[in-house]
């Protein structure tokens, strides 16, 4: 059976990419299999050492730009305070030849502290400039930092910088129409050097679109706390940011910041977790001085006191609606907000995996399946871009559960006792099936096998599937299978 999702298609410049289908799973994004998006512009440069790059960026720089920088697999030290990729040219695009985002890697003198501005990933002072498929680690300062319009950043893993990971600059009018999109940008070792961190920090930008990445354990060590894993402020404005599962961060989403203004823009689709055993542990998603902005189908279960705020008085005309939560959602120093309907009171259990941030919903839950409101114009998709609703009406939360109803058709035999499930590894099933298939939570197949009795399920990740079964007379039957 097949299934079908809308893709949302952004048009921010001639640039963009229109050819393929650049959308992404955030399983794509941990499992390192987002597919490349093989842009180029202009004249292309191959390069396969820290020298041949260095000169690849000056030559571009020199040449006002139009430029492709394809990079071949391997470790370039190319960020120190002496020298580190700054690109002041237009319509540049710097990524890995191969599109394989783990197997170029740009790194720093470590994350120590430097001088401000001596030692970033890569500097795109520039405008249309495209960073993909590579990453960018241990540097002194930012991995990404910018003051162009129209940056887009697809497919790269930023690890270990000592400030944010990604940073906006407010210099001119700021930086606009940024696309930050199916990347990870984390701590492995559980948190930063210090609390002057972030993920994605931008002051003045407007008309972003931040969808399907992955940040994790943006959190401080010591002093105060980190800044938050997505960040409009300083006059940001008309925002999307969609469908990211942000883990052990010590903020998640946040617009505004006191009396640092954003306006409107949209949070939707987010799973947002925090296990609480951070130092410093503070809200889900935050509107400070945050006018018009929309909060709509968000999952957020963490252990601070409230799951969602809205602060001072310049928030106004907020819209808060189907999110589910484990805390409150609350107004804080006189923000105004209409809340529509949302759930409070969400359990650990009823989720897939918790403890790994993993917010999908096992089953139906009574206060969250079809409870919802119709935002048709709003929310068309799910976490997973799955269309919405699949019931009778929206879903709480992140992600739209699809249930047995909306997967199989009327021709149904008998249940099968499928165990164990949740499992680790082989499934077991009563009698023999003629075919079956596991299908990921997006409708991709990614597991076959004919005239069997078990499934050998070791080698999926971890996460929630679909397993048909089809027996020798054509019946079939879906089973929501967790994968542990």
């Amino acid at each position: 059976m097949k299934f079908y999702h809308t893709l949302l298609i952004l048009l921010l410049s001639q640039y963009l990419l229109t050819a393929q289908d650049c959308m992404c799973t955030l399983s794509e994004v941990e499992t390192n299999t987002v597919n490349s998006c093989d842009r180029i512009v202009g004249t292309v440069i191959e390069v396969s050492t820290v020298e041949e790059l260095q000169n690849a960026v000056n030559e571009v720089n020199n040449l006002g730009g139009n430029r492709t920088i394809l990079i071949a697999d391997g470790t370039y030290p190319i960020s120190s305070t002496a020298w580190f990729p700054y690109i002041t040219a237009s319509d540049v695009v710097i990524r890995s030849q191969s599109g394989n985002r783990d197997a170029v890697i740009l790194t720093g003198q470590g994350m120590t502290s430097v001088a401000p501005d001596s030692e970033h990933g890569i500097y795109a002072a520039g405008d249309n400039i495209t960073i993909a498929d590579l990453t960018i680690k241990e540097v002194g300062n930012h991995g990404i930092a910018l003051h162009g319009d129209n940056l887009l950043v697809h497919n790269v893993r930023i690890q270990n910088a000592y400030e944010q990971m990604i940073k906006g600059n407010n210099v001119g009018d700021g930086a606009d129409n940024g696309v930050v999109q199916c990347s990870l940008l984390e701590y492995p070792a559980g948190a930063g050097p210090q609390f002057y961190i972030g993920g994605l920090d931008i002051h003045g930008g407007n008309n972003w679109r931040v969808s399907d990445n992955i940040f994790r354990n943006i959190a401080s060590p010591s002093v105060s706390l980190a800044e938050h894993a997505v960040h409009f402020w300083n006059g940001s404005g008309d925002n999307i940011v969609e469908r990211n599962q942000i883990i052990n961060c010590d903020r998640g989403i946040g617009f505004g910041l006191g009396s640092s203004p954003n306006t409107g823009g949209i949070i939707r689709n987010n799973m947002i977790y925090n296990d609480g055993t951070g130092l410093f542990n503070d809200v889900g998603i935050g509107l400070e001085s945050s006018p018009q902005t929309k909060v709509y189908n968000n999952t957020v279960f963490i252990s601070y006191q409230n799951a969602i705020e809205y602060r001072f008085e310049e928030t106004v005309g907020v819209d808060i609606r189907n999110n589910l939560c484990n805390r409150l959602i609350k107004s804080r120093n006189g923000g105004h907000a209409t809340l529509g309907v949302n759930y409070e009171e969400a359990q650990a259990d009823w989720f897939v995996n918790a403890a790994a941030g993993d917010l999908r919903l096992i089953e139906m839950q009574e206060n969250v399946t079809d409870t919802g409101e119709d935002l048709t114009n709003e929310v068309l998709v799910d976490l997973d871009q799955n269309t919405r609703p699949q019931g009778s009406g929206y879903d709480l939360g992140a992600q739209e559960l699809l249930t047995e109803t909306t997967l199989t058709t009327d021709n149904v035999y008998c249940k099968n006792i499928v165990f164990p499930n949740p499992t680790t590894g082989v499934l077991t099933f009563a009698g023999t099936a003629t075919r079956i298939a596991v299908t990921d939570v997006r409708g991709k197949e990614v597991f076959s096998a004919a005239n069997v009795s078990n499934a050998d399920l070791s080698e999926l990740t971890s996460g929630l599937y679909f397993l048909r079964i089809e027996d020798e007379r054509g019946r079939e039957e879906v089973v929501r299978i967790v994968k542990e």
